[in-house]
């Protein structure tokens, strides 16, 4: 049972903001401080010339959170106080090392791997590339490892970017001619999925220098969703959203929980997972591997209007073609019927209102084309096996 305080928690928060998942971890602690603190707190955020904490004992530490980024040395363990590290390293995962006996927080990369896959696959691509992170990383591997075992299910294979150089790794101005060569080689149209956003502007500013269009030739897709990268490549880059803020309020709340203890070394180790949230489409990817035009055209219009309800009139009037043919061939394409595709547009821009808008479901009925917020819900609950209430507190509330 957790005591009764009888002093402020002091905190230190040691997160490095230039990276989008830190900056997510930190925003989700913080509201948690906002709404069951207070806690007093101390923030290292990895700037040069940054006051450090050296001596957390002596600044009264009562807890940690700690990214490996920031960490240099073993001095926190001193401090004899609940600790949590984000994102470790392999070494530090080695039981030899003292650190493995923390808590921590780790990504489960396996799937943001399978979702960019399946992406891809229902885009009609049958040409797939990974670019994995310069050095490697476990974490990179995994997104890789994940995405071509889900593209073999289907018995397609996967071109992966070679290991780099020594020089390479160091130094992209030595890396990009090689870079720029592999992108060409390249069979076309490919589905290129890069470990993370860093990796993937630097793809995008090599397809643009290696004459390689995007999305016509190769759909780049990345992973964070860090906006000030995403928004600002040539052309903006999709890429994968993971659900980090949410995970760093649940570190908070373990962490409250830990330092409540009466000793907290009483407490099991905690293993705390984030990952794939939602993916946000922007122009690296807005193309669809058709070879029926017919069917590409189809695709197309329902994609543009997928803010406005349309119906198969609608497309059929748009197309000039008879509904039985645009029917038929739809099928054989897709696999689906025409309405069934409206559907599922219809249905992402229901899940993407719910989890980015404060609307109310009756908003978002009406928006999306649904005769009322019941019809909605039963139509939601068929396909995703969920309540629209239930999707929005998984995808939201923390």
């Amino acid at each position: 049972m957790s005591q009764v305080r009888t002093r402020l928690p002091q905190v230190a928060l040691l997160l490095p903001t230039s990276v989008k998942t830190c900056r997510e971890l930190l925003r989700g602690i913080l509201q948690f401080v906002h709404l069951h603190g207070p806690w007093a707190v101390h923030i290292i955020e990895g700037r040069e010339g940054e006051q450090k904490l050296l001596r957390p004992a002596a600044w009264g530490c009562t807890g940690i959170i700690v990214n490996r980024e920031v960490y240099r040395a073993k001095y926190l363990l001193t401090a004899n106080v609940p600790t949590i590290i984000t994102d470790p390293s392999d070494e530090m995962l080695d039981p030899a090392d003292p650190l493995s006996r923390l808590s921590r927080v780790v990504c489960d990369n396996r799937p943001i791997g399978r979702h960019a896959a399946e992406y891809f696959l229902e885009r009609k691509f049958s040409h797939f590339a990974f670019v994995g992170e310069v050095n490697d990383a476990m974490w990179s591997v995994e997104r890789r490892i994940t995405f071509c075992e889900r593209l073999a299910q289907d018995g397609f294979s996967c071109r992966v970017y070679p290991r780099l150089s020594s020089a390479a790794r160091k130094d992209f101005g030595v890396e990009q001619r090689a870079l720029c060569d592999w992108l060409k080689a390249l069979p076309k149209p490919v589905a290129l999925f890069v470990a993370n956003d860093v990796r993937g502007r630097q793809v995008l500013d090599s397809c643009l220098k290696a004459g390689v269009a995007v999305p016509q030739e190769a759909a780049v897709l990345g992973v964070d969703n860090d906006e000030m990268l995403c928004e600002t490549t040539n052309p903006q880059m999709s890429s994968i959203q993971m659900n980090t803020e949410q995970t760093g309020f649940e570190t908070a709340r373990i962490l409250d929980g830990m330092m409540r203890g009466k000793r907290h070394g009483l407490f099991k180790q905690a293993v705390i997972t984030y990952g794939f949230s939602h993916l946000v489409t922007r122009q690296s990817t807005e193309t669809v591997q058709i070879a029926d035009a017919l069917v590409a055209r189809a695709l197309e219009f329902i994609r543009i209007n997928a803010g406005i309800t349309v119906t198969v009139d609608d497309l059929v009037r748009h197309l000039h073609a008879s509904r039985r043919s645009l029917e038929t061939r739809f099928k054989a394409v897709m696999g689906r019927t025409v309405y069934a595709e409206i559907m599922r547009v219809r249905l992402e821009r229901v899940q993407t209102l719910l989890r980015e808008t404060p609307m109310t479901i009756e908003a978002i009925a009406d928006t999306c084309g649904f005769v009322s917020a019941s019809h909605l819900g039963s139509v939601f609950r068929t396909h995703f096996d969920m309540t629209l209430s239930a999707f929005r507190r998984q995808t939201r509330d923390y």
